[in-house]
């Protein structure tokens, strides 16, 4: 197999997809995500072996409107609310765990788009339905030019490269080929829209879970971006009113929703098992283990699932009435999220030990994807154990100096 990867088409502007909008948009976006739920199942050993989500897939999420969620509804998108956004999400994790890591990725159109000038923002996304990817790690290096930034790079982790029409990439800014500090002394950084037919992928997404997402490396090389295609994630002024956007993490959240996505799906394919599997001491539906089992992963799932949905509705709420975030928001926001992946790691863990062998390690099976989909997706930086380190100092009065938090 070559290193570099060629692409299918670009999303296009127009792919025949219309601008739908209006109040219902949310109910019918997940009404269409769960509708398209036996597709992307049907397709699980293709996206396992093609190690990216299939043309037909991509564009069931695109039709559904997965890729629009986050857009304004000022241009065009729906601006779904982040718990209707949970709930699409969700749906399509539980389908397939790399279908709904994409899904979560590649519907951030809105969020970075909503640091843009937002006559750029028409410009960059002529159809809503262009999905986004990318690494905003300042990995890359951006020297100052006039008008923009001549930018090189290499990034991981490239979620749906295959079929994304812009990709944000990280950079460390130079002058003269000196890196620019802040006043603080902290490396000065932006982060550059790069589209589809200016950067390269290259194959290098070989994982043990998480196969589908298709997270190759890409690359450019002395690409020109003009100043108005680039942000701060941290600093840069947030363009949009909206209260969807006033929270610079806000997309952060769909993350939980894919763990807690596979976990369900792990809980529901166990039923199943139990149901039709014969052990030494019969039935394993009658064995108490089994049920044990079943009965706490479901509860562990559902009340990490209430705690995401209530700290997340408390969240928003406060944006809605324009108002800033406390230091104790701000913590359960990044507990709850956190917790939500360690609940589903355990959940999925309880069934898969309870499964026995063949159902659970033979390939190929839905319950050992889910183990080790829900396993990679633990191993993200935003499921950190750093992170309830920093938040229970939050909890306790302590500001930490992370723009993250």
């Amino acid at each position: 197999m070559s290193d570099v990867q060629s692409r299918p088409a670009a999303d296009p502007a127009a792919n025949g997809a219309s601008e739908r909008g209006g109040p219902d948009e949310g109910g019918r976006i997940l009404a269409a995500a769960i509708a398209a739920a036996p597709l992307i199942r049907t397709a699980a050993e293709e996206i396992e072996s093609g190690r990216t989500l299939p043309p037909a897939v991509v564009e069931a999420m695109r039709e559904a409107g997965v890729f629009r969620m986050s857009t304004p509804r000022d241009r065009g998108g729906p601006e779904l609310d982040p718990m209707a956004q949970f709930e699409v999400i969700e749906a399509i994790a539980i389908a397939d765990g790399s279908a709904g890591w994409c899904a979560y990725i590649n519907s951030t159109s809105g969020y970075f788009s909503s640091l843009l000038d937002q006559d750029v923002a028409r410009e960059l996304y002529p159809s809503i339905d262009i999905s986004t990817g990318g690494m905003p790690v300042p990995v890359g290096r951006a020297e100052l030019v006039e008008g923009g930034y001549c930018i090189s790079g290499r990034w991981s982790f490239g979620s749906g490269v295959m079929h994304s029409g812009w990709m944000v990439c990280g950079c460390v800014v130079s002058q003269d080929g000196e890196p620019l500090r802040r006043e603080d002394g902290s490396p000065q950084t932006v982060t550059c829209f790069v589209s589809s037919e200016q950067f390269e992928v290259i194959d290098t997404w070989e994982a043990m879970g998480m196969r589908g997402s298709g997270s190759h490396d890409f690359t450019v090389t002395d690409l020109f971006v003009p100043r108005e295609r680039t942000f701060d994630q941290f600093t840069s002024e947030i363009r949009h009113p909206g209260p969807l956007y006033a929270l610079r993490t806000m997309f952060l959240f769909n993350h939980a929703a894919v763990a807690l996505g596979i976990a369900r799906a792990a809980i529901d394919e166990f039923a199943e098992i139990a149901v039709a599997k014969k052990t030494l001491w019969g039935p394993l539906h009658e064995q108490e283990f089994a049920r044990v089992a079943l009965a706490q992963a479901t509860a562990i799932v559902g009340a990490a699932r209430g705690y995401c949905l209530e700290t997340l509705a408390d969240v928003y709420a406060t944006l809605v009435r324009g108002e800033e975030l406390g230091v104790e928001q701000r913590a359960r926001y990044r507990i709850a999220l956190t917790h939500a992946h360690r609940a589903a790691v355990e959940a999925v863990d309880l069934v898969f030990h309870a499964a026995g062998t063949t159902p659970a390690v033979r390939l190929p099976s839905v319950l050992e994807r889910c183990f080790r989909d829900v396993h990679v997706a633990n191993q993200h930086i935003i499921a950190s154990p750093k992170t309830f380190e920093i938040a229970g100092g939050m909890l306790l009065g302590t500001v930490p100096n992370d723009p993250q938090y």
